[in-house]
């Protein structure tokens, strides 16, 4: 009866994710450097290094606390919070669960050799988010320090510790979930100093890019440093973004303040103390960037708020709080992608926000005994089982329809380092060979690779391949679990696999750069699944691998790519389709193409060509009409 029982209610929750419609959520997030720094430390005793000479320490920091907790602010992003984070939670501990504080800059310092060689001498970033715990959440975590800076003890101090920026893993319930960036940029304006943020513009345009893309919206707010008359802050960081097909970015203050006009590299820089919050920049800024297709953000308002000032009317920081009012609109949950692209279709949109869901019917326990008892339940507890089944049914044919069989398939398992595990034997060291391990799962948590007899848990894990697997296992660190690597791939169609357990009511998840594959809530622990997960890569640089929220287990990862060869290919205008140019002729394959966007003859956007006719839309504008025989 408790398995049963467990299955119902995911089942249940299945019937809710599809025939739910998307909600509407507002929240509010703000940005604020809290001047969280001490006024100087001294090294050795010998050297004193000048800080931040006004800091109002911990009684500024216990008023900022007082003032965030009268706001409602859904999401606060701080930085410098470094010697006084105690005090603001003193403040807001009630009603705000924290992110990671990395800890204090000590006033006082015995050793010396760090300084000589100017070495970062304090682990932290300065960095941390706070959230309202009675209306949002956070999933994951994670920081990353900035390939370049500037200065040491000088030029803004910024060689002292590890400014960077982190991602969070924003969750507004019902599903929603936002990619959030907060960071801290390097400071002061020499020439060395508008190179250092030049190189972390780029660095961070290519984790939002390249290293942790999805098709979530995403909200990257901060202090930056940056105006737009003196940094190359819109062509290293607005362009680039906007240049993806796959995203558009948006600066608050531009949009709501500046009627979504630029200002200027080069021009005269915008002071606020002559012109205004409104009208005048700041270097904290709140970006926020919409996919093109699923759940949109749309900022209703955005503002300083200036009313962070003491008793004295003296402001509690150097910086004031940017504060952004926003609506999410649109899918309920971010759909794992078993097919690229879009569907204008409702039904085919359907199917794909419940793919996460209906995954446990559909793929991974096709095959599974427990097939008709979950059909049993449908029909016998669930009041959509008409729908649902209806649902599952189109969803399985949608599948095979375009499962690869008229395909070849060239295996690609060699591009991976160690694809089962077998190399490089570390019994639960942390040290994985060819792949990456969060470091957080590696400090606290018993993580890497063991062998197959190590207990029953272990034991009891399915289709396991070999002598050995990837095992996580104690907890639930903040940023989740994952095990990936980098590889480079030409162009083309592929097909990653992998088997993964997990804990029982959580999900793990295969990788293939922005395309993640769900095993779906998993009632049966330490049961592996298979997964298979098809997508189209552009070629050049992927990150593969697995990750879960809990812990989970992985093995026997392989990849393959997929040729196929076209009998015929006609050629079409692609400014007129209707116009056909006869050129029947030997037909490259057709990896070669590299479409952009595939379609039957009835519009319907498809994952990859099947068999019979495809209208394609290469990148470089031109349109094909496919036969595949």
């Amino acid at each position: 009866m408790m398995m049963k029982h467990q299955l119902l209610t995911f089942l249940t929750f299945c019937t809710l994710g599809i025939t739910a419609t998307a909600q509407n959520k507002s929240f509010t997030v703000a940005a604020m450097n809290v001047d969280g720094m001490p006024k100087s430390i001294k090294v050795a005793g010998i050297y004193t290094v000048n800080l931040n000479p006004d800091a109002k320490e911990a009684a500024g920091a216990t008023a900022i606390g007082q003032k965030l907790a009268t706001k409602g602010y859904d999401y606060i992003a701080v930085s410098e919070d470094f010697n006084y984070n105690d005090q603001i939670m003193e403040q807001i501990g009630g009603t705000y669960a924290a992110g990671t504080h990395r800890g204090k800059i000590n006033a006082s310092l015995a050793a010396i050799a760090n300084y000589l060689a100017k070495k970062p001498l304090f682990d932290t970033d300065g960095l941390n988010l706070f959230w309202r715990k009675d209306a949002v959440g956070v999933n994951a975590e994670y920081w990353t320090a900035w390939s370049d800076h500037h200065g040491y003890d000088n030029d803004g101090a910024d060689g002292l510790i590890k400014k960077g920026f982190r991602y969070y893993l924003a969750d507004l319930g019902n599903g929603q979930l936002v990619d959030l960036y907060i960071l801290h940029m390097d400071a002061e304006v020499s020439d060395g100093d508008l190179a250092a943020r030049e190189s972390q513009l780029r660095q961070l345009a290519d984790d939002i890019l390249r290293i942790n893309p999805s098709r979530r919206p995403k909200i990257v707010m901060g202090d930056t440093n940056c105006r737009y008359t003196r940094d190359h802050l819109k062509a290293l960081f607005i362009d680039v973004i906007n240049a993806d097909p796959r995203y558009t970015i948006k600066d608050g203050w531009v949009e709501k303040c500046k009627n979504n006009t630029y200002p200027a590299y080069g021009s005269n820089a915008l002071m606020v103390d002559a012109l205004g919050y409104v009208e005048g920049e700041i270097v904290d800024k709140l970006f926020y960037i919409n996919p093109k297709y699923g759940m949109q953000l749309t900022l209703n308002r955005f503002f300083v708020d200036t009313d962070f000032n003491g008793a004295d009317g003296e402001p509690l920081a150097d910086h004031y709080p940017v504060v952004g009012k926003f609506v999410a609109k649109g899918t309920l949950y971010d759909p794992a992608t078993y097919w690229s692209g879009s569907y204008d279709n409702d039904a085919y949109r359907a199917y794909a926000q419940a793919y996460d869901a209906l995954l446990p019917l559909t793929r991974a326990t096709l095959k599974s005994p427990l097939k008709e008892e979950l059909a049993a339940l449908l029909t016998e507890h669930v009041d959509a089982a008409s729908d649902i089944t209806a649902r599952i049914a189109a969803f399985r044919q949608h599948l095979k329809e375009n499962m690869a069989e008229n395909y070849t398939e060239d295996e690609q398992t060699s591009k991976l380092a160690n694809p089962s595990f077998e190399q490089g034997q570390r019994l639960a060291s942390g040290h994985v060979e060819g792949w990456t391990v969060n470091p957080e799962a590696m400090e606290a948590f018993t993580s890497g690779v063991v062998d197959n007899d190590e207990g029953a848990a272990v034991r009891d894990f399915t289709l396991r391949d070999g002598n050995y697997i990837f095992n996580t296992w104690g907890g639930r660190p903040a940023a989740g679990f994952y095990c990936r690597q980098e590889v480079t791939l030409t162009a083309g169609w592929y097909r990653l696999e992998g088997t993964i357990a997990t804990d029982s009511g959580f999900n793990a998840s295969l990788r293939f750069g922005d395309a993640r594959l769900s095993s779906g809530p998993r009632y049966d622990r330490h049961a592996g699944c298979r997964l298979e997960l098809i997508t189209y890569h552009p070629g050049g640089k992927v990150i593969i691998g697995a990750e879960s929220a809990d812990w989970f287990e992985a093995d026997d990862f392989r990849l393959y790519r997929y040729k196929a060869i076209p009998t015929a290919i006609e050629s079409i205008e692609a400014d007129d389709p209707s116009t056909l140019r006869s050129a029947q002729r030997d037909a490259p394959y057709l990896e070669n193409a590299q479409p952009s966007t595939i379609y039957d003859l009835s519009g319907r956007r498809l994952s990859y060509p099947r068999p019979g006719l495809n209208i394609i839309r290469n990148a470089n504008g031109t349109t094909q009409k496919v036969l595949i025989k």
